[in-house]
């Protein structure tokens, strides 16, 4: 069966279960009631001796009774846990048993990274044993992640399970000698499992690949491993016996910056392959197998798993849906709001009623930078003023990688945190026991919906998703519901009830000395412009309007969102035309600078993404300030305000906290 015809399946009807001898085979959940192929030689009673890699390893989800080598059940026994989800359950042995390796289609939160961490380690740990120890001093296996802090989370949880699988005797070398590779001190050429990513020193990564002995895993982006590959010849011939490839989040990563890079990096790593010492079957030694695993397909996974594994590649579907499946354990919750000022104050006002709660761990979205660091100053400062002690932290891809990094330790480790992130924070990220996931306005795609709510609900529990949209972003809302996403409930905030007025209030009082707003809800502007008009047809203008009223309001001391603009966003006439801005609309809560077009043609459009325009005038010497990130005076620590005391605000606020605990 061709490729195109499995395509042609999964568009029109991805429930079909088959499987062929021939063409591309096709897994769907129900695979054990399906006549798929499988060797006979599957044992279920457990056998201590090494398994070799031909036989049915997985033929049971409790893992103490697969054929998995002795010392991997026993580590993920005792830090993951005594059964298998049915991703790693059917995975496992598709991915083993293969030639060339398989393209794995999963929803999110269904346990991916043990789904191919299983398989990598139990390689690792048979090859050491059934081989005169030549290629164990090379790399094995390595895994791609699209991100830095994807990368990061991947090595964390591999190490893990292999850190309890190693003899404590076991040595790997670095340029300065062999060391216990246990240990946990994060100096180049000392991790268990290297990254292989930027913004880390170029020295310290190449630690690991200047003597005899290497690790037998990798963890890497495409950018970096890249540039070492043509760059290194050491780093180079450390990858000629490797066994298998892991592109995690293949969509993601394609769609990104990397797609020729991994495309020459798969050429390249079977161009260098040699074919392993002393193992007759030579065949399956061509090349590395490679597993594949992407939320989505669309034609680039597809091209990208013929490249890499074959034109006949096995597809194992656990999603069961020719759409972005939700994870039945979330609940989702719509909050429709009268614009985006009550979108605020209705977020603000869900977290001060919930955040006494023992259980609330909640991951906070917004759409760009400089909106994460805008709720994180503002909800630092709300809560504080409420005698509320919650650290609330940032996370996005502005900041450092250090920065990133121990923002996801935090996280991590306590469960009184609040998390505020970008989109970075949406693929791929798993922080235990989130309970609710809350997004302030809309994506820019399905898809990036779908993986935010993702964050909670994982691992078999229970989890909350709202999202809080004002209603000229319905058609967004519309388009959602089309793509298969359910809200359990929908909610109207009455922004006039006396609790929201005093939310609103509060938060006037603590961003009205706030720089960079201006910056913020520009780049918001920005972000609604950029959804294609493919996925949802938002009304640019009135969106522009209501982004102006929110700022206005929230600079001003009256109460009224509609009074006259007094605080406007300064824009020039050229960049209003470009973004596709009818200037007629939006002069009167806009500071429109330049030459006055004589007549509203309105030539560019929201497809256009030519010159923006120069100065957007305003008190902003531009010449002064060389982007658009919203930190001035080279200070990186996000939203700033004027030193004021608290001791002049007086103790009204305080007032009703014990009757907070209504949902709104």
């Amino acid at each position: 069966m061709s490729v195109a015809l499995l395509k042609s399946f999964i568009v029109k009807d991805s429930t079909i279960k088959f499987t062929t001898t021939f063409g591309c085979r096709f897994f769907s959940q129900g695979i054990k009631d399906q006549n798929v192929e499988t060797t006979n030689d599957a044992t279920t009673t457990v056998n201590d001796a090494t398994p070799t890699l031909d036989t049915q390893v997985i033929t049971s989800n409790v893992i103490s009774e697969t054929n998995l080598h002795p010392a991997l059940k026993k580590a993920f026994i005792k830090n993951v846990g005594e059964t298998l989800t049915p991703v790693q359950e059917q995975c496992i042995n598709e991915f083993l048993n293969s030639k060339n390796g398989i393209v794995v289609r999963a929803k999110t939160g269904t346990g991916k990274t043990f789904a191919f961490g299983i398989p990598v380690i139990h390689s690792v740990l048979s090859s050491k044993d059934s081989n005169n120890g030549q290629t164990g001093n090379f790399v094995n296996s390595v895994v791609f992640s699209p991100t830095r802090d994807l990368a990061y989370q991947t090595r964390q949880s591999l190490t893990q399970l292999y850190e309890a699988c190693v003899d404590k005797t076991d040595k790997v070398s670095n340029r300065k000698g062999s060391y216990n590779p246990r240990s946990r001190v994060p100096r180049g050429g000392e991790e268990l499992i290297p990254l292989v990513i930027g913004q880390t020193p170029y020295r310290a990564t190449m630690n690991y690949f200047h003597n005899k002995v290497r690790p037998p895993i990798v963890v890497a982006t495409p950018g970096r491993f890249m540039d070492l590959l043509e760059k290194e010849p050491k780093f180079r011939n450390s990858f000629k016996y490797l066994q298998n490839i892991i592109i995690d989040e293949a969509d993601e990563l394609l769609n990104g910056n990397f797609k020729e890079d991994i495309n020459k990096i798969i050429d390249d790593l079977a161009s260098i392959r040699e074919p392993i010492p002393n193992v007759e079957d030579s065949n399956s030694f061509v090349k590395p197998k490679t597993m594949l695993f992407s939320a989505t397909v669309n034609d680039d996974v597809f091209n990208l798993a013929e490249r890499a594994i074959s034109n006949d590649f096995p597809f194992v579907d656990v999603t069961g849906t020719k759409i972005q499946e939700v994870n039945e354990n979330i609940s989702q919750t719509l909050v429709y709001t009268d614009s985006l000022l009550s979108s605020y104050t209705a977020a603000v006002k869900f977290i001060l009623d919930h955040v006494n709660d023992k259980n609330f761990k909640p991951i906070i979205f917004l759409s760009t930078t400089s909106s994460v660091d805008f709720i994180s100053k503002l909800l630092t400062d709300v809560l504080s003023a409420n005698n509320v002690r919650r650290r609330v932290l940032s996370f996005h891809g502005k900041l450092t990688q250090g920065k990133r990094d121990n923002a996801q330790r935090i996280f991590r480790e306590r469960n009184n945190t609040i998390l505020v992130a970008s989109g970075i924070g949406a693929r791929g990220m798993d922080f235990p026991d989130v309970s609710h996931v809350i997004q302030i306005g809309v994506s820019s795609e399905i898809d990036s919906h779908t993986h935010k709510i993702g964050r909670t609900g994982r691992a078999g529990k229970k989890g909350e998703a709202l999202l809080f949209t004002s209603k000229l972003e319905e058609p967004f809302v519309k388009a959602l519901r089309k793509n298969g996403n359910k809200f359990t409930e929908t909610i109207q905030f009455d922004s006039n009830e006396p609790e929201a007025i005093d939310v609103a209030r509060m938060i006037k009082e603590e961003t009205s000395s706030y720089l960079d707003l201006e910056d913020t809800f520009f780049k918001t502007l920005t972000h609604y412009r950029n959804i294609p008009s493919s996925v949802a047809k938002l009304d640019l203008n009135g969106l522009a309007v209501d982004l102006a009223k929110t700022y206005n309001a929230l600079l001003s001391k009256n109460d009224d969102e509609d009074e006259e603009a007094v605080h406007k966003i300064s824009m020039s006439y050229n960049m209003a035309k470009n973004m596709g801005l009818d200037y007629q609309k939006i002069e009167d809560y806009y500071e429109l600078t330049g030459r006055r077009p004589a007549s509203n043609s309105r030539n560019g459009n929201r497809n256009n993404t030519g010159n923006r325009g120069g100065n957007r005038g305003g008190n902003h010497n531009w010449n002064q300030r060389n982007d658009r990130s919203g930190y001035r005076s080279n200070d990186r620590s996000g939203y700033r305000s004027n030193d004021r005391s608290r001791n002049d605000r007086g103790d009204d606020r305080n007032k009703g906290d014990n009757d907070r605990r209504s949902r709104w």
